[in-house]
């Protein structure tokens, strides 16, 4: 099955939106004379209640617990409703609402790669374009095929978002992957034949995993396996390519997860060097941090080697490197030396290794890059992106295999 299309969730996948509305009830609550304050945990388990009236209404009735049901009060319920909503929409145009880490680069890898891109949203029409606008400018309705608005978020509403994809857009289950960001949404997409990585939403991390095929993840950035990854670090174009690689190979295994897919006992590292081949990219370790910058862009890669008189494997160092020491030298970076912020206890494997151990070993220990070294010499370098074309490449061999069977036995 070959993914085509991608659906992202606006609030929750594309960015965190709870944390607007609560502040817009705080806000509606304060104007009102009332003193109102609720935790995110608390705010989030109002959500099952259905649309932003009803979880109004919730909270001004524990307010005004005692008083009577008088039109007066519903009157007050749905004067708030509509302040909130108001100030919901004026924060998501003003707020510094950011994207969900990953999310950003994840539209543009899928552009690039020409999958089809469609935005489902909870929120009102009017509030999903603020959305948009916020977090990818004037041009980023243009970066969605289509975009499922919502009306009132009640009982229901998320199974109207996917059956609406899936029927008035003709979006094929078979081929698309759903992005969500919470548990509700991803048991519609779920019951509407699609796949789903769910996000989790920081308002419920602590939702347990509810179906068995379902991936949840913190983020998109955790299905990178990097070294000390901080989730908001900026994606390389080689990050990119990786995750799109992760989201080719989850979709292509039902989404069954990283480490739980099967991979071949007999595939090894030397398979993927005999495709990839032996050559490494390596700088000196007295080269300097600029010269290091101008190299990656040279060579157009995101790590190199640094190696020894003897050819020995002395350290590794990447593009993120790169990037913290931006951070913590500042306009001292460029004059510093490679030997300053190489990584000198360089993880390593070996040709003969399986290349579902190394794949775990990546995952674990959150590291993108392996040396492949025999002796004490380096004779390759693999990274994640590596591993997960050489799998998906065998996939669709395997698939080749079953569909000439299948023809021969018809």
């Amino acid at each position: 099955m070959t993914l085509q299309s991608i659906i992202i969730r606006a609030d929750g996948a594309l960015a965190e939106t709870e944390d607007v509305r609560r502040r817009a009830f705080a806000q509606t609550f304060s104007e009102a004379g009332f003193d109102w304050s609720c935790d995110r945990e608390g705010f989030a388990l109002t959500a099952k209640l259905g649309g932003g009236e009803a979880r109004m209404a919730h909270y001004v009735r524990s307010i005004l617990r005692g008083k009577p049901e008088t039109e007066d009060l519903s009157l007050l319920i749905q004067a708030m409703h509509r302040r909130a909503s108001k100030i919901f929409g004026e924060m998501l145009s003003t707020t510094a609402v950011e994207p969900r880490p990953g999310i950003r680069d994840l539209i543009i890898a899928a552009r690039s790669d020409g999958l089809r891109l469609i935005l489902v949203s909870l929120l009102e029409p009017k509030d999903t374009e603020r959305l948009l606008t916020t977090l990818l400018g004037d041009r980023g309705r243009t970066l969605f095929d289509a975009v499922v608005p919502g009306d009132k978020a009640g009982k229901g509403e998320c199974e109207r978002l996917y059956t609406e994809a899936r029927t008035t857009l003709g979006i094929d289950p078979k081929h698309t992957l759903v992005i969500e960001g919470g548990r509700r949404g991803a048991l519609a997409a779920k019951a509407a034949g699609y796949d789903v990585i769910t996000t989790r939403s920081a308002f419920c991390r602590e939702s347990p995993a509810f179906s068995e095929d379902t991936v949840i993840v913190d983020d998109l950035t955790s299905l990178l396996a990097a070294r000390d990854r901080n989730p908001h670090d900026p994606l390389t174009a080689e990050d990119r390519e990786d995750l799109l690689a992760a989201l080719y190979r989850l979709h292509a295994s039902n989404c069954e997860g990283l480490t739980g897919l099967d991979w071949s006992d007999q595939m090894k590292v030397s398979d993927i060097l005999k495709t990839k081949g032996s050559a490494v990219k390596t700088i000196e370790a007295n080269a300097t941090m600029r010269a290091l910058a101008h190299s990656f862009r040279k060579e157009s890669v995101g790590a190199m080697l640094v190696l020894d008189n003897k050819g020995g494997l002395e350290g590794i160092i990447s593009e993120r490197d790169l990037a913290r020491g931006i951070d913590e030298f500042g306009m001292d970076l460029p004059q510093m030396r490679v030997a300053n912020l190489m990584t000198r206890s360089v993880v390593t494997c070996a040709p003969e290794d399986r290349v579902a151990a190394v794949a775990s070993i990546m995952t674990q220990r959150r590291i993108r890059h392996l040396p492949v070294v025999v002796e004490g010499k380096v004779v390759g370098l693999i990274s994640i992106g590596d591993v997960l074309k050489h799998r998906l490449d065998e996939v669709q061999l395997e698939a080749s295999v079953l569909r000439d069977v299948a023809r021969s036995r018809r």
